[in-house]
């Protein structure tokens, strides 16, 4: 069952400047679709679309154009009912200081109306599953930039969503942690969660994803099958022989 699929979607900003008044394509009539319990690698350079992408799919942004299907039926930002089957990792980890790590989650938990009976043993579950169960009393506001991370990926895994996006999970982590969150992802994957990751780190993303797009300037210049690819050539390789143009 395809869980995730967009349509020509195409994303305008607006450049303006002294000399300049003209509308920039972010993305540019970008087609995809993700199936259920699949891992689905998003590659691309700085700047070529990625998180403008994520943010569309999951109603953040409003496409100028196209579509977006989650769960087979039409997405529109106000779905409060999907959002709540999903869980997102933004790019850029925003999380209020003036908590502490377990009351953070504490908050969260008041969202998803989980019940109370609940929170203790799903704190110690998540903060286990990312590797920072050590900082469950810690201030948000004294964690590494690593240690955020992690503790961002614990939020977007409350919910126990059906689809996962995650705008470069392991930015920040060491070696140790990221192969963590590789087992944990994996993990997700065997119960039959679907994800979504854009990632500049394209050694885990050929070690854990099914299927990969690469995506340039806005449009999607390759997709494939990650296990055919590395066959022949390393998904790094492929990677910069398409956005450098040696085709």
């Amino acid at each position: 069952m395809t869980i995730l699929e967009a349509n020509n979607l195409t994303k305008q900003f607006r450049q303006r400047n002294i000399f300049i008044r003209n509308k920039l394509n972010a993305v540019d009539n970008l087609s995809l679709r993700v199936d259920r319990g699949e891992i689905f690698a998003f590659l691309g350079p700085n700047g070529a679309g990625k998180t403008t992408t994520i943010k569309m799919l999951i109603g953040v942004l409003r496409p100028n154009a196209g579509q977006v299907k989650l769960f087979g039926e039409d997405f529109s930002c106000r779905d409060t009912a999907v959002k709540k089957r999903i869980g997102y990792l933004s790019e850029n980890t925003h999380l209020a200081d003036y908590y502490r790590v377990y009351e953070l989650l504490g908050f969260y938990y008041e969202i998803f109306r989980i019940p109370k009976s609940k929170h203790n043993s799903t704190t110690e579950r998540l903060l286990d599953e990312v590797g920072i169960s050590q900082q469950r009393k810690a201030w948000v506001k004294n964690l590494s930039m690593g240690q955020r991370r992690c503790l961002g990926l614990a939020v977007a895994l409350i919910n126990e969503p059906e689809l996962l996006l995650l705008d470069e999970p392991t930015v920040y982590l060491d070696p140790v942690v990221i192969d963590k969150v590789r087992k944990l992802l994996l993990k997700l994957k065997n119960k039959g969660v679907t994800i979504f990751m854009s990632s500049h780190i394209l050694s885990e993303a050929e070690k854990i994803s099914d299927r990969f797009a690469i995506i340039k300037n806005g449009r999607i210049i390759e997709e494939g099958l990650t296990a055919e690819t590395i066959k022949r050539v390393s998904l790094e390789e492929e990677f910069l022989r398409k956005v450098q143009g040696n085709v």
